[in-house]
């Protein structure tokens, strides 16, 4: 046995992403003394017997196991194992991710500890969600199987035939040998892995045979619903893939950008389908952009080869974001000068590569162009706490063209003085004081009409910016005229300025969207009923603004709502999918205008009933079939007066207050109301049952709120009580 010598042991299906793989491997420093190997095992009948196979040809004391997609970023990976196996002989396994209750994964495995970074086909993330550990390492009872190292031999237990669970077994199996099994501190990832999708191929069969090595751990039950959901989900994307291809290969990418599109709500797991939709992005970008470069993969006949150039460019990425020498980047550089490949590619896919792109990859777009003024406008009332910050966040941006109009309502703290503290040390910061309290949209509307810029970015008093978000948005509007207003990802913060993540997750995956036509955007926005843009990341095109007009001064609640479900009739919007912007959240209660309690679910249900009486009913018919197309009540409407029959149905269903009205008058035409009567079945006597029922305004649907409010109050008490409760104890 050498204990000089680090073996890494690769089971191979797919020899280019091993060859990635192996990039990583080379960059490694090995310190003094000590070399490496990497064994590869091909076309192995399961994980377990490849990695028994390679272990036995081994002679290194360490060994290192890991997924032909796992790529290295922790440099020092070699130095940092060593010093945890030599420091404690007890250790035999480590991993970068774990649970520490092995009961928990009697069905689908719960990760709880580590960090793995993961690209699931739309961008990198910490899959997982995992939490670090508090210490140099931490003891687990059992590993994920990305990547695992080991100092002593222990079998793996080849009854286990699929790629599922052999990680928990050989954790089960170091355990029963006296050695422990840890997880590292990792203060950034260690790896990345380039598919994080689940595959449940044999899992069943995997499971089952460890219910008869470690019934002591995985009880006997029959797996259910779960196992076949992820099996369904396999058939369907196998089933999109094919589709896909067919249509990539002939060209029709007008087409499938919408079929892909549909697909939206019911996106499948599967990485491929999701890289798609980035190839059509960037293709539907470069129609809209003032260069128009077709990428070269648009020309390409085959799939196969399309997909790999793109995954190509996208692994060079990666390696340029995390300071690795490689000569593709040279040919990536030269491709881009000579038009092959255009900024929106590089943009689309840099975005997705890295969760930093600001210095790596400016020297593929950033060019010295005029600089449009940009007026930042902001709102502030009793923001003293976050304000300078905030402000800070806007000055401190790399592009440097820019007004600043603050708006202080009327702040009761000392608000007006930090601003005008700024107003003096920055010529670029005018502020604008308010003589009475009014709300967010007057004194939205004021900083607005005040704004002389050709774009208008918004920002509240408490959000901030990274550095680089106006110039990134800038130059993606100037190369792309068709685009009317540029949203960013979001990043949500607590008061203390922590992420938050499972508080918020239901927005925070609402408002970091993948991009889609305009037209696709309001039927997600009107047929959800709910807001997918973030006002603090919006920059809007000034002359598309000046159209639509301003918020509107009946509304508090959902003003930025009724903005973008307006601008979004005028032009295209992007999703800059980088999070740029760091929206702030309270939970402490009286902190938002917007926070949930009874006052406020009513009144955004009035608001909400309001904008979208007045949206639907001011649209053309032809606007309203587009919109609504697979949602019509009969699919074959097509005429004016049907479609207003269609409109006072949706409103109607909605519990929407406006539709009495709206059928009332239609029933007052002879017309609509033989239509109503004879293509859906609702007569008059119909329209007087359905009257019966409460609407929003009633007093009777009134006090059912207020009963449910109540409640709902009742309910916040009693957890409130009880977090005292769990504190003192």
């Amino acid at each position: 046995m050498d204990e000089r010598k680090i073996d890494f042991i690769v089971c191979v299906s797919e020899s280019i992403c091993c060859e990635e793989c192996m990039r990583y491997i080379s960059d490694l420093i090995i310190p003094d003394g000590y070399r490496i190997d990497v064994l590869t095992v091909f076309e192995a009948e399961g994980m377990t017997k490849g990695y028994n196979e390679a272990m036995q040809e081994s002679d290194a004391k360490y060994k290192v196991y890991l997924r032909e997609d796992t790529f290295l970023l922790n440099r020092n990976f070699i130095a940092d194992i060593l010093d945890i196996f030599q420091k404690n002989d007890r250790i035999g396994m480590l991993g970068v991710a774990g649970t520490d209750v092995l009961l928990d994964n009697g069905d689908f495995l719960k990760w709880n500890i580590g960090s793995i970074m993961a690209y699931d086909g739309r961008c990198i993330k910490d899959h997982f969600e995992l939490r670090q550990t508090s210490a140099t390492y931490e003891k687990v009872e059992a590993l994920e199987g990305t990547l695992i190292a080991t100092q002593y031999d222990v079998s793996w237990r080849e009854e286990l035939t699929g790629w599922s669970f052999y990680s928990v077994s050989q954790s089960v199996e170091m355990k029963k040998q006296g050695y422990e099994v840890v997880v590292p501190y990792q203060e950034n990832a260690w790896c990345y892995r380039d598919n994080a999708i689940i595959n449940a191929e044999d899992y069943e069969k995997d499971h089952s045979q460890m219910q008869k090595l470690y019934p002591e751990y995985f009880p006997t039950r029959r797996m259910g619903g779960e196992v076949e959901k992820y099996r369904e989900n396999g058939r369907m994307a196998e089933q999109m893939r094919e589709l896909l291809t067919r249509y990539v290969e002939i060209h029709l990418y007008h087409d499938l950008g919408k079929l892909l599109e549909r697909q939206r709500y019911n996106w499948l797991p599967d990485m491929q389908v999701q890289e798609v939709m980035n190839l059509i992005e960037i293709y539907s970008l470069e129609k809209m952009s003032t260069e128009k470069v077709h990428c070269k993969w648009f020309e390409m006949n085959q799939w196969k080869e399309m997909y790999q150039s793109y995954r190509n460019m996208r692994w060079t990425l990666l390696r340029m974001a995390y300071g690795r020498a490689d000569s593709r980047i040279s040919e990536l550089e030269k491709a881009v000068a000579a038009g092959e490949i255009s900024k929106d590619a590089i943009r689309k896919t840099a975005n997705i590569s890295s969760n930093d792109t600001s210095d790596v990859f400016g020297c593929f777009w950033k060019e010295k162009k005029e600089m449009p003024l940009v007026s930042v406008v902001m709102s502030v009332y009793n923001g003293e706490k976050f304000v300078a910050e905030t402000i800070e966040s806007v000055l401190n941006q790399t592009y440097s063209n820019i007004e600043v109009i603050i708006v202080d309502d009327c702040s009761k703290d000392g608000s007006r003085q930090i601003i005008e503290k700024y107003q003096k040390k920055d010529r670029r910061v005018r502020t604008i004081l308010m003589d009475q309290n009014s709300n967010v949209c007057v004194a939205g509307n004021q900083a607005f009409a005040n704004a002389n810029g050709k774009y208008v970015a918004v920002i509240g008093h408490d959000d901030i910016w990274r550095e680089d978000k106006i110039e990134k948005q800038i130059t993606f509007l100037e190369e792309h005229p068709d685009v009317g207003i540029c949203f960013t990802w979001i990043e949500v913060l607590g008061e203390n300025g922590v992420t938050i993540s499972k508080e918020y997750e239901q927005l925070y995956h609402m408002m970091n969207a993948d991009n889609y036509t305009a037209e696709n955007w309001l039927r997600c926005m009107i047929l959800n009923k709910s807001n997918w843009a973030c006002a603090p990341s919006a920059c809007i095109r000034r002359s598309v603004l000046d159209k639509t007009g301003y918020y509107r001064y009946g509304l508090v609640q959902l003003q930025d709502y009724d903005l973008w479900l307006r601008l979004l009739k005028t032009g295209e919007v992007h999703i800059f999918q980088e999070k740029l912007t760091r929206y702030r959240r309270f939970f402490e209660k009286g902190k938002n205008v917007s926070e949930d309690n009874a006052r406020t679910r009513i009144r955004d249900a009035h608001e909400r009933q309001w904008i979208h009486y007045s949206y639907v009913n001011d649209m053309s018919a032809q606007e309203f079939l587009t919109i609504f197309n697979g949602k019509l009540k009969n699919p074959t409407a097509a005429q004016e007066k049907e479609v207003l029959c269609e409109k006072a149905l949706w409103l109607w269903e909605g519990g929407n207050c406006f539709a009495e009205d709206m059928f009332a008058r239609l029933l007052e035409d002879e017309e609509c109301r033989n239509i109503l009567e004879e293509e859906y079945g609702v007569g008059l006597k119909d329209f007087y049952e359905m009257n019966t029922r409460p609407m929003l305004f009633d007093d009777s649907a009134m006090d059912v709120i207020k009963n449910k409010n109540t409640k709902l109050t009742e309910y916040e008490k009693r957890i409130e009580h009880l977090e005292e409760k769990l504190c003192k104890s």
